[in-house]
């Protein structure tokens, strides 16, 4: 069975594309659509748990959306990936419930701060719809949205619950590996036309993108994010085809991710290679990466591009007025910031407790966005659950059997900095509710919470093989 995996993997990244492509160009209704689904994602998920989560990876970046309705003055977009995920979440749970204690897969230390943060966004959907005047609360999109908590919470356990080897880990750490890489190249492509053409001011977006540009500062929250896992493993392995491979990913990506020209990804860039100096341990490696990263700054700041550097350098601008000249926030960020005014000092005082229920307000920051919603009952559980998170990590980073492997460390190095980077690009957008964040996030979260384990089993693996030769032996 075993050399027919690559045939059914690449069977099913054949499939994955080329449904992919029908709906984008054949337009097909909703039911035929779920059928569609159904049959090629939910039944050989039903066979193959591998083959869904594949297909999840995959479909992260190359998924288009679908209009599922309107909400008031707001259309309801679900982007496919949305809809795979929860095909694949409900063929696991079917799968699960039939052959195993489905209870036992919920027993995690995250379970309990997350679900609170969970009934919290539906108790303050409850009481929006049920106290407050009619047409007040979106509920339809407060579903949505709420939903979607879930099925990245699903995705963990669901990803942490199947595990069970470390080479099982490689292949889908290699499948990510393969993803990042086709989007890294897809945005030099982009640039590439773009130039030809002639252009002053573009902004790359992800490959699947219906909103003119709208998406670009989310495809700088993915790069980043991908960044420092592969930084992360590139600084402990000793292989030299994976430090070449993970440089030239590194190289590729770090382009696309500076013409997405989102200032805020930019700011959490900055705060992941802090964490990098930070959560390293070893001081000769940390210095290396201290030099190398002045080198690599004083290099950007040289030869990056004009374009990149006149959308930094206008983040403030002067203003001449006949009584002087004073510096301003650009359009942008001074529109973020009135935003935030108006939920700090008027959204949230009329509930600071319970909010106003999920997906009544849209705020271009995560922590305002939950004020708005949630109220301060929401901050708390939401920051106590991301803080519950954090600290699993360091714990993880701290075990002997994962101090002892080079990926296991890079991993938890490079996802609590790409964590610190998430945690400021946070601050200009709503990096904890967005799908192509969220999935490779939480994804990742599973197979290094999981590391432990596998690497357990892995040298139990070893030291059986290593006796039962021992015997023959003798």
């Amino acid at each position: 069975m075993d050399k027919w995996k690559p045939f059914l993997y690449f069977i099913v990244l054949f499939l994955t594309a080329a449904v992919t492509y029908l709906i984008i160009e054949v337009r097909f209704d909703l039911k035929t659509l779920t059928w569609l689904l159904f049959l090629l994602v939910f039944l050989p998920t039903l066979v193959n748990l591998n083959i869904g989560f594949v297909i999840i990876i995959v479909s992260m970046l190359f998924s288009p959306e679908v209009i599922m309705g309107s909400a008031g003055s707001r259309q309801i977009i679900v982007r496919i990936e949305d809809v795979l995920l929860a095909v694949v979440v409900l063929a696991w749970f079917t799968r699960t419930a039939v052959t195993k204690n489905i209870g036992e897969t919920f027993k995690t230390e995250l379970t309990r701060p997350f679900f609170l943060y969970f009934s919290a966004c539906i108790l303050s959907t409850v009481l929006a719809v049920t106290f407050r005047e009619p047409g007040s609360a979106n509920v339809k999109q407060g579903i949505f949205t709420v939903l979607k908590y879930l099925e990245y919470f699903m995705l963990f356990l669901m990803v942490k619950d199947h595990l069970k080897s470390l080479k099982q880990a490689k292949m889908f750490l290699t499948v990510f590996s393969i993803v990042a890489l086709v989007v890294a190249i897809y945005g030099h492509v982009y640039i590439a036309e773009q130039q030809q053409a002639g252009s002053e001011h573009f902004r790359v977006t992800p490959p699947v993108e219906t909103r003119g540009g709208g998406e670009a500062g989310t495809l700088g929250g993915y790069l980043l994010f991908m960044m420092a896992m592969a930084g992360g493993v590139l600084l402990y392995t000793h292989s030299v085809p994976q430090k070449v491979f993970l440089i030239c990913l590194l190289a590729l990506t770090f382009r696309s991710f500076l013409y997405t020209m989102s200032r805020g990804s930019y700011l959490g860039f900055i705060a992941m290679v802090a964490g990098f100096t930070f959560f390293i341990k070893n001081v000769m490696l940390k210095m290396k990466l201290i030099y190398a990263l002045a080198v690599f700054f004083i290099l950007l700041v040289i030869f990056m591009p004009q374009m990149i550097r006149d959308r930094i350098m206008t983040t403030l601008v002067v203003v001449d007025t006949e009584k002087g000249s004073y510096v301003e926030w650009e359009e942008s960020p001074q529109a973020r910031i009135d935003s935030w005014e108006i939920v700090f000092f008027d959204i949230f005082p009329k509930s600071p407790l319970f909010g106003h229920g999920v997906a009544t307000y849209f705020v271009d920051n995560q922590w305002f966005l939950i004020l708005a919603e949630a109220g301060l009952i929401g901050v708390i559980l939401f920051i106590q659950f991301l803080a519950k998170l954090f600290k699993i990590m360091r714990n993880i980073l701290k075990d002997n059997l994962v101090e002892k492997d080079g990926l296991a460390t890079g991993l938890c190095v490079g996802f609590l900095a790409g964590f610190v980077g998430l945690l400021v690009f946070s601050l200009s957008a709503n990096s904890f509710i967005i799908i192509k964040i969220m999935e490779p996030f939480w994804f990742m979260a599973a197979i290094i919470l999981s590391m432990p384990q596998l690497l357990k089993l892995e040298e139990e693996k070893i030291a059986e093989t290593t006796d039962l030769g021992a015997e023959i032996k003798i």
